[in-house]
């Protein structure tokens, strides 16, 4: 074996050789796919790689499949031998890691912002430890998604429908409960009704930004222009500090979920009512409120079971349920 071909060889990830030898057994790239628990382009991805690292076609496109060539029959006995002991290798650290329990990794769950704080009293009970362990809460990024595939975490509970095949999508529901929040002395709580959107839309109105929910519009800017209704200005920020000072000094109106109202009834100076429920079906006419989704890895590779994802998603639920309704 020349040196060249020894340094590309070396190159040459883990993962690859696990997809030669799941195409030489399968015979086709769609059973390797799915057998890995892979994208189809990813397969297409690793066979190039191995064709230019063995200047080789290495698989024919047959009638019945993909046929190995001479030098993929060749190669298979040594790549064999190769990916079992890599299994041997991973075998041996489990092994090791069960033998030393006492050191438990956490569990690794991301949270869209904002739910965080009501996630941890839930999963801090002495009977969802008993269950889980130790749970690390990590703020939902950009890139939460990938570290989810990559093993870095382990669930997330996002906003975001996660647009991927290599990731189990689970829709939880919505918030359907929207709170009016604004300054106590505010001339909005002189009605002595339900107040009604029109009501609201005579107001500066102040918009949190949610992604996935809000971004480019929001759902009472909507209302207005298909009422033909005016908003005095409309505002946007993502930083509830900042929200919470606009309220007091700028006299806005704003809206709050359920999860959201055990923050802010607790801020001095604002006062919030539960918005009816006719007016709220009024306002998510055409838009749909936030809605929520469980991120997971496909079950053969997580390091929980199904009863302890269902005690998180039961705890989430819980968080939910004591003031709104979730709709499923």
């Amino acid at each position: 074996m020349s040196n060249p071909l020894l340094k590309q060889i070396c190159e040459l990830d883990v993962f690859t050789l696990l997809v030669f030898k799941s195409i030489f057994d399968n015979g086709h790239a769609n059973s390797a796919a799915k057998a890995l628990n892979v994208s189809a382009p990813k397969i297409s991805r690793c066979l190039n790689a191995l064709r230019l690292t063995f200047n080789d076609e290495l698989f024919y496109r047959r009638q019945q499949g993909l046929k190995p060539t001479p030098l993929a029959e060749s190669l298979y006995v040594a790549i064999c031998q190769f990916t079992d002991a890599v299994h041997h290798l991973e075998q041996s650290a489990l092994q090791l890691q069960h033998s030393a329990s006492h050191v438990e990794l956490p569990l690794h769950i991301a949270a869209s912002n904002g739910l965080l704080s009501f996630l941890a009293p839930q999963l801090s009970s002495p009977e969802v430890i008993s269950e889980l362990g130790q749970i690390r809460l990590h703020k939902w990024q950009d890139n939460s998604a990938e570290l989810i595939h990559a093993g870095e975490l382990d669930l997330g509970i996002t906003q975001e429908p996660v647009e991927t095949k290599e990731l189990t999508i689970t829709h939880l529901g919505s918030i359907a409960s929207v709170y009016i929040v604004a300054s106590k002395h505010h001339p909005l709580w002189e009605s002595q009704f339900d107040i009604t959107l029109e009501q609201i839309c005579r107001h500066s109105f102040l918009c949190l930004e949610m992604k996935g929910f809000n971004a480019r519009i929001d759902p009472l800017e909507l209302f207005c222009q298909r009422q033909g209704l005016l908003l005095p200005s409309i505002e946007r920020v993502i930083d509830r500090e900042e929200w919470y000072a606009h309220l007091l000094t700028m006299q806005s109106v704003a809206f709050c979920s359920s999860i959201d109202m055990h923050t802010v009834k607790h801020m001095p100076g604002l006062k919030l009512v539960p918005l009816s429920v006719s007016e709220l079906h009024r306002l998510h006419e055409t838009i749909m409120p936030p809605q929520y989704f469980l991120i997971e890895k496909p079950r053969s590779h997580r390091r929980y079971n199904q009863t302890q994802c269902e005690l998180v998603v039961r705890s989430w639920l819980t968080v939910l349920s004591s003031n709104s309704r979730v709709s499923q």
